[in-house]
């Protein structure tokens, strides 16, 4: 079998397909060119033809359709007929890819860990500063609300600091007595409870009749405290999270 060189340059015995890059062979016949001023006394190599350079060598392209490999200046794909220029994707289940051909095979997206949803209102909490001002260098600001759901397995309660890329998903960034990285909320199914990570001033849990007093104390760092639906958070100088069931 004669062999031929392939549209990025390579040699293959292959008529259909390149052997080192699986390109099809649509060109495949190599060029010879004789060697200029060959004759007579031209020494031992004279008159031997030379092969042309292969043109630069580009890296086939897989077809995001099929997987099939196409050169990489192709228009369409030449299994399927993908268009490369639009992205229009062909009627039809993708076939098959030619023997020999590599399939680009996609990961699946990651999955979710499966659990509730729970909604957090974030509140400015005047009773709680009246116990806890002290602990911030700053006035308690004007009662205010707003509402954060939450679906995943871990939620960050914190400030945020753009320097440590610390980003939480409960972002409390007004209240100075709240520490960068607080605590945090894990849902586990259909259970939620909240971890203390340490935090300067602590993280303190409350039924939803029970009032904060002075002698409430924090839960213990690193132990989940698990939270029903109506219970509230109470941290920093004035931070109030009430959880509820979405």
């Amino acid at each position: 079998m004669s062999n031929g060189v392939c549209p990025n340059g390579h040699t293959s015995g292959d008529p259909d397909w390149c052997d080192t890059c699986g390109a099809p062979m649509r060109a495949s016949a190599t060029t010879a060119t004789p060697v200029p001023g060959a004759g007579a006394g031209a020494g031992a190599g004279a008159g031997a033809p030379r092969l042309d350079p292969p043109a630069s060598v580009v890296a086939p392209v897989a077809c995001p359709h099929c997987g099939s490999m196409n050169a990489a200046d192709n228009l369409f794909c030449e299994s399927c007929g993908y268009d490369f220029t639009t992205g229009q994707t062909p009627e039809g289940p993708a076939p098959a890819p030619p023997r020999g051909v590599p399939t680009v095979i996609e990961a699946p997206p990651p999955s979710e860990p499966a659990g509730s949803t729970w909604i957090v209102v974030v509140e400015v909490d005047p009773a709680w500063f009246a116990l806890k001002g002290e602990l911030s260098d700053q006035p308690c600001p004007p009662p205010s609300t707003s509402t954060i759901t939450v679906a995943q397995h871990v939620s960050l309660i914190g400030r945020s600091s753009q320097s440590r890329g610390i980003h939480p998903e409960i972002a409390l960034d007004t209240d100075t007595a709240v520490s960068r990285r607080h605590a945090q909320l894990v849902i586990d199914g259909d259970q939620v409870s909240v971890v203390d990570l340490s935090s300067t001033n602590g993280t303190y849990v409350l039924g939803a009749a029970d009032t904060a007093t002075d002698e409430l104390h924090p839960i213990t760092p690193g132990v989940p405290a698990v939270l029903r639906d109506g219970d509230r958070i109470q941290l920093g100088a004035w931070t109030r999270l009430t959880i509820r069931s979405a």
